[in-house]
């Protein structure tokens, strides 16, 4: 799996903002047909498909090179603290209009932690920039540590889902960052991405152990402690003669040991939105599956497939119907 649209840097810090708002909830995108990775059941052993092919960051690098040096110039000259105002205006502006795709990276990678005025710059230039503005936006929605900035880059994105926000959901479930995992599957709820419906199913849970350690965790006793004479010791001076006793201790009871300690952990994100677009999506109630892996899958093999199975035939008849009636053939 590819790195996500950047990975976090250890040494950037939070951005000081007003309180996070709450993503506005877009409205369901229309779709021409059903996605075709709904219209098969879910395999029986390997990984889950991609939803979509894997991205890939655009441009050489030698550009990456250039625009990394641009944007620290631009961070130094604009954003510093003794920065005037007119050089910040400047710098907001070179912001704004730098829309190559190519730049998008390291304009982020540079300007990740400023204010919220720099950022909402670097967001705006994201949505003007397309299908890689719509990956860059979604990537910031799921990695940034700023719930404020996150739910502006969700506001951004555009309905239904393109690919590019598509493969950045993607990248999110399959990460190894569970804070990642949680956004990707609000993000992917937000954006009622059903593409994500197979992957979310996966998603919901998982444990920290590869079952490769061995050995123990904790242990608990439960018992006495028994003094007795283990050995003497022989003690000789003049005109006398002794022994010494060597303690010994004896536990009498109960030791409990735990071993092989698996951890779960639930995503509680990508389960809400799971069971919310299902539901939705569906027409029933599937939060009657909870977190059990299994029913979701037999769920989804059994009932949901075949739902979007004839929805899909139902939509390609409409679209035939239609081309009849355009080209005016009886």
């Amino acid at each position: 799996m590819s790195v996500l649209f950047l990975a976090p840097a250890a040494s950037a810090s939070p951005p000081v903002a007003a309180a996070p708002q709450a993503p506005e909830a877009p409205a369901v995108g229309k779709r021409a047909r059903v996605p075709a990775n709904l219209l098969r059941p879910l395999p029986t052993k390997g990984g889950i498909p991609r939803m979509v092919p894997e991205h890939r960051r655009p441009g050489t690098p030698e550009q990456w090179a250039r625009y990394d040096a641009t944007f620290a110039a631009v961070k130094s000259r604009s954003f510093a603290g003794t920065a005037t105002s007119k050089a910040r205006d400047a710098g907001l502006e070179t912001v704004r209009s730098s829309v190559d795709p190519a730049s998008f990276e390291s304009m982020y990678g540079a300007l990740r932690g400023q204010k919220h005025d720099v950022l909402l710059a670097v967001l705006d230039a994201f949505a003007k920039g397309g299908t890689e503005g719509q990956f860059a936006l979604a990537s910031v929605a799921i990695q940034d540590p700023d719930a404020a900035i996150r739910a502006e880059a969700t506001r951004r994105l555009q309905q239904p889902p393109s690919d590019a926000v598509l493969a950045a959901i993607d990248d999110g479930l399959r990460s190894t960052n569970h804070d990642w995992i949680d956004r990707a599957g609000i993000l992917a709820g937000a954006t009622h991405a059903v593409e994500a419906i197979p992957a979310l199913i996966f998603a919901q849970s998982a444990n920290t152990s590869d079952g490769t350690e061995r050995g123990d965790r904790a242990w608990i006793a439960i018992g006495r402690t028994i003094s007795y004479v283990q050995n003497v010791v022989p003690v000789v001076g003049d005109n006398a003669a002794g022994f010494q006793p060597v303690i010994g201790q004896l536990i009498e009871g109960v030791v409990m040991q735990v071993q092989d300690c698996v951890v779960t952990i639930y995503h509680g994100g990508v389960h809400d939105s799971l069971v919310a677009m299902t539901t939705y999506d569906s027409g029933s109630d599937t939060g009657k599956l909870a977190w059990d892996m299994r029913a979701w899958a037999r769920w989804f093999n059994e009932t949901y497939v075949p739902l979007k199975q004839r929805e899909d035939k139902e939509l390609a008849q409409a679209a035939a119907a239609a081309a009849t009636a355009s080209t005016g053939a009886p």
